[in-house]
């Protein structure tokens, strides 16, 4: 019986914990030397400013391209219309073709056909 006491005892003991001290916990700062801010702040400039520059210039190159592509964009566009009445044109006057009293008419003012028994006269200047 002592014996399972025993063993009641030592599984109710618990493992030591560890115990730090509040003022152990808190690392002083440490002073940071005048040079090594120095060469941070170099670094950082060697590496933005290259890479501002570098931003700025492919950022004026889209802007040009932008624009020239927005000039060519209205071109295109007055082309287009251009096109379009030009296509309209043809079509009325394919419309106009394939009636056969439009072609008759054509043909007596500028060939200078005529009806039978019909003279013609041309007006020259």
């Amino acid at each position: 019986m002592e014996h399972a006491r025993k063993l009641d005892l030592t599984s109710q003991v618990q493992p030591k914990q560890n115990i730090v001290l509040v003022e152990e916990q808190f690392v002083t700062p440490k002073k940071r030397s005048f040079k090594k801010f120095l060469m941070r702040v170099s670094l950082f400039f060697i590496f933005a400013v290259p890479l501002i520059v570098l931003l700025q210039s492919q950022f004026q190159t889209q802007q040009h391209i932008y624009s020239s592509k927005m000039n060519q964009l209205k071109q295109v566009k007055t082309d287009l219309e251009k096109t379009k009445s030009e296509v309209k044109d043809s079509k009325q006057l394919i419309d106009q073709l394939s009636n056969d009293e439009y072609i008759i008419e054509i043909a007596r003012k500028n060939l200078f056909f005529s009806k039978e028994g019909e003279i013609i006269f041309p007006n020259i200047k």
